[in-house]
């Protein structure tokens, strides 16, 4: 703005120019001017700005930009160069056809430059920005072949892939990377194929298209190779584990089936037994198989083989119970506190503990009395606490339920202590507490 202000005025201060007269000797009409003191200034100032520019513009040519783009910007750079050499030979007395302005004949020549640069390397397209942007990032491979098979340009996933650290650029693709060969038989296609890789450690989707310019010819193929490995490692255990789950769904079904065959026939045994005690002693066998087979008919029927939802297979459990032992829901309530879910290794026993304590509080803690039972459930981190309580008569003080002859009591011992690797204590303050407190593993 201030050398533009001082060129309208010049008249008055001689700054930008401090004469000027026109001279007709020569062949053209040219004006003679003797430069002022700021028009010095001005330019140093204006040249200096360029050559920063310049230079950096140089820099970003020589580390930046990928080989296909350089002499597309050399030749900008070149062209952007020329007025300034002109006009500088005209500010210091060297223009060797005097009498002619450089610096007209110079724009005009910058201009056929923009011109040949604009039509021949379409310079001004958004394919440099997106390459430098989109390409280089792609976890996609994207190899640019001419038509001779020879790579033009590639990206870095594509050099990864590729497996070698050889110059690609202006090579034939097969003599580089071996595999094109298998690549080739798949033609142009849009969609992708798959083919195998180093010796069948990568599987990769292969996509061949041609590059058609601007004038609708195809100068040459892009190769867009996406890495599917872990994909196809992914689906291959989702399919293994699918058939893993229907086959042990298809076990749980068949220890269900076959520990039913196995009750119906205790079932079939205990009618030809007159002795009571040995009848009950049968009963009692086939409740806790029952209790069992009840585990396996919750995974067979489970989303999830690994977990039980054990407050669902209690109820079960509970029903099962109050019906083999003619209890009736409406004078002996079942009350169920918490949730967790187990594994088979803990489930089964808890199970088996949990229809011992109830088959001996339905048996033994209510004589011609209304009372109610309780299993919870506490958890805490990897810490379980089961209690199985009753408000009956609980068991006399002279009793030990660890050695007592009672084959339940017994094996709940066994069960809490060598099965789930815990601890059972037995609280008589209101009846009857069991609690059995062991970690999930």
């Amino acid at each position: 703005m201030i050398t533009l202000v001082l060129a309208f005025t010049n008249e008055k201060h001689n700054l930008i120019w401090s004469s000027s007269a026109m001279n007709t000797t020569g062949p053209f009409v040219v004006v003679d001017a003797t430069f002022g003191v700021w028009l010095w200034v001005f330019m140093g100032y204006a040249y200096v700005l360029f050559l920063l520019g310049a230079f950096l513009f140089l820099v970003q040519i020589v580390t930046c930009s990928r080989p296909r783009y350089r002499r597309q910007t050399s030749i900008l750079l070149f062209g952007t160069t020329v007025p300034w050499i002109a006009s500088a030979l005209a500010l210091f007395g060297l223009n060797p056809f005097p009498g002619l302005d450089l610096t007209l004949v110079a724009l005009t020549m910058t201009n056929l430059i923009v011109a040949f640069n604009i039509l021949y390397f379409r310079l001004g397209d958004v394919i440099p920005l997106a390459r430098e942007v989109i390409i280089e990032s792609m976890s996609d491979g994207v190899i640019v072949l001419d038509m001779k098979n020879c790579i033009v340009d590639l990206n870095p996933s594509a050099r990864q892939l590729m497996g070698s650290n050889t110059e690609f650029i202006g090579k034939p693709v097969g003599e580089v990377w071996p595999e094109w060969f298998s690549v080739m038989g798949l033609g142009d296609i849009t969609e992708g194929k798959e083919i195998v890789l180093d010796e069948g450690q990568r599987i990769c989707d292969v996509s061949i298209s041609p590059l058609i310019d601007w004038r609708d010819r195809i100068v040459s193929k892009v190769v867009v190779l996406r890495d599917v490995t872990d994909r196809k490692r992914s689906e291959k255990i989702k399919q293994s584990l699918k058939e893993k789950e229907i086959l042990l769904q298809e076990i749980h079904h068949r220890v269900k089936n076959n520990i039913q065959v196995i009750c119906s026939l205790l079932n079939l045994q205990s009618r030809h037994i007159k002795d009571k005690k040995y009848a009950e002693m049968l009963k009692e066998s086939q409740d806790r198989i029952k209790s069992m087979g009840l585990i396996h008919e919750k995974l067979y029927k489970s989303e999830s083989l690994a977990q039980i939802d054990f407050s669902e297979y209690i109820k079960d459990l509970a029903q099962s119970l109050f019906r083999s032992y003619g209890a009736s829901a409406s004078n002996i309530a079942l009350k169920i506190e918490g949730n967790v879910c187990l594994g088979i290794d803990t489930a089964i026993p808890c199970g088996l503990l949990i229809n011992e304590l109830v088959s001996n509080s339905l048996k033994h803690a209510f004589p011609d009395r209304k009372g109610e039972i309780t299993i919870a459930f506490r958890s805490d981190n990897r810490c379980i606490e089961l209690i199985v309580s009753d408000n009956g008569v609980g068991i006399p003080d002279d009793i030990d339920f660890r050695t007592t002859e009672s084959l339940g009591l017994h094996l709940v011992t066994i069960l809490a202590e060598d099965q789930l690797g815990g601890e059972i204590t037995l609280n008589r303050s209101a009846g009857t507490a069991f609690h059995i407190t062991f970690e999930v593993k």
